[in-house]
């Protein structure tokens, strides 16, 4: 009894061996988990699965054993697998302690995941691949089911210390000239009117026009203490100089109401820097450098694109050392180093779940998405062999998820949360209704351009007031000689 008691356990041990992940990773395949079984199915799937942000995330124990997986792809798999009756299981080829694979060949020791799909190994490469021409020799391709644009992480635009040019901001440049304009019209006019009255006054006919306005220093002082709302006089009853006078007046009343109602708007808001770049372009012509995860889709797309934009953008990248990264949290790394200069070109998702990542990790908004594509979403979807019997299949099923909406639903749940780095209009994840708005008090920093404008004046002021101390001693002095 004893005997066959210890051979039982022997067997059990030996079994359980074989089924664990080998530590040889050179000479042992890698292990199969069989994830949807049923007995009533008759065909069998073999899948090779990839991480990526929205799509797949696998879920391993301590020992890296592959139990379960989270994702839209699974969702969608698992799906086709109850619709059209088969059992599936995942050949983890990235299981620890074996390096991680990617889609194309990599070296002698790292033939990529596609060739194991070339060999037959698998059936389906469950992952996000953009179709390539060259792909497209060695694979077919089902009906994407994954639209993102491109876009760029660029480092967070640094919020501005001061806020010294708040008080220019109210009126545009040209309103600013025309009130100049309208300004300097204004004295030139009163000025004429007042030279005229001056020359009529002394003629005896005209004595009734003997009030003028008074010499043209004091025109000057009442139209910029009107203009700086600081009121004047004019005892002048002539007609023409009340009418000018009073459109002035007017003017002036409706351009400092409004000034000073979209002041406050300029005072409390918070300035930052300009962006790094705005737009595509924007990384061809400037000195912006390029970085794409090795081996992904961006990276091969612009290594091998013939147009002169993105072969500009290529060429980047080749002259370049540090362009391709191993990882995007190399990338992330990059684009927040100093100065800043790196700019992480992928689709959306990717950097949503970067930014999501980062801000994991430090509590702080240091990255934002910048110049998104404007010439549509790419299409991204899984891989099949060439010899597979499943591509049909497949391309239906995936047709009808995208009838049913269950594809976007299923987006919807896995997608990244970049709040509070990012806020989408559609993104309504862990928002309350009735959030107040915490009031923001006015500090010395919004004032800067308040207090630079009165700095400016006062030193003008005392310029002028040395000026004339000077002019006046000089009459003095003059009077004094002659």
């Amino acid at each position: 009894m004893e005997l066959l008691c210890l051979c039982l356990c022997l067997v059990t041990s030996i079994v359980v061996f074989i089924g664990q992940p080998s530590l040889s990773v050179d000479y042992s395949p890698p292990p199969t988990v069989l994830m949807g079984a049923s007995p009533l199915n008759k065909d069998h799937l073999v899948a090779i699965v990839t991480e990526y942000p929205v799509s797949t995330k696998i879920q391993r124990n301590a020992t890296g054993y592959l139990v379960g997986m989270e994702g839209v792809s699974p969702s969608i798999l698992d799906w086709l697998s109850h619709r059209y009756k088969f059992n599936y299981s995942i050949l983890d080829i990235n299981a620890p302690p074996r390096p991680l694979q990617t889609l194309e060949d990599g070296g002698p020791n790292k033939p990529g995941i596609i060739s194991y799909a070339v060999r037959g190994e698998c059936d389906a490469i469950i992952s996000v691949i953009q179709p390539t021409p060259v792909r497209s020799q060695r694979l077919n391709f089902v009906h994407p089911w994954l639209y993102t644009p491109i876009a760029f992480i660029i480092p967070m635009p640094e919020v501005s210390k001061n806020n010294i040019d708040a008080v220019i901001k109210p009126f545009q440049f040209w309103v600013w000239m025309a009130l100049m304009i309208a300004t300097a019209s204004v004295i030139v006019t009163l000025s004429c009117f007042n030279r005229f009255l001056k020359t009529n006054s002394l003629l005896p006919q005209n004595a009734e026009y003997s009030t003028n306005v008074g010499v043209t220093e004091n025109i000057c002082i009442y139209v910029l203490g009107t203009l700086l709302n600081q009121g004047g006089y004019i005892s002048n009853k002539f007609t023409p100089i009340r009418m000018v006078v009073g459109a002035w007046c007017f003017l002036i009343l409706v351009l400092l109401n409004v000034y000073n109602g979209t002041l406050i708007s300029y005072v409390m808001q918070t300035g930052r820097a300009l962006p790094l770049l705005t737009s595509s372009e924007d990384a061809v012509e400037s000195n912006v450098l390029l970085v794409v995860n090795k081996g992904l889709g961006p990276d091969i797309f612009l290594s091998t694109a013939e147009s002169k934009f993105y072969k500009t953008l290529g060429d980047k990248l080749r002259a370049h050392s540090k362009s391709r990264c191993n990882s995007t949290r190399q990338c992330v790394e990059l684009v927040k180093s100093l100065p800043p200069q790196y700019a992480f070109l992928d689709g959306e998702v990717t950097l949503k779940a970067a930014i999501q990542e980062d801000y994991r990790q430090t509590g702080q908004c240091k990255l934002t998405i910048a110049a998104k594509s404007d010439n549509g979403n790419l299409g991204y979807g899984w891989g099949m062999a060439k010899t597979s019997r499943y591509r049909e299949t497949f391309n239906q099923g995936t047709l009808r998820l995208h009838e049913m909406g269950l594809i976007s639903l299923w987006q919807t749940w896995f997608e990244p949360n970049t709040r509070p780095c990012l806020n989408d209009k559609n993104d309504n994840r862990n928002v309350k209704k009735k959030e107040k708005k915490q009031l923001a008090r006015i500090s010395l920093a919004n004032l800067t351009g308040a207090f630079a404008v009165l700095a400016v004046g006062c030193m003008i002021s005392v310029f002028v007031f040395l000026m004339e101390k000077v002019v006046a001693r000089w009459k003095i002095n003059h009077i004094t000689v002659l």
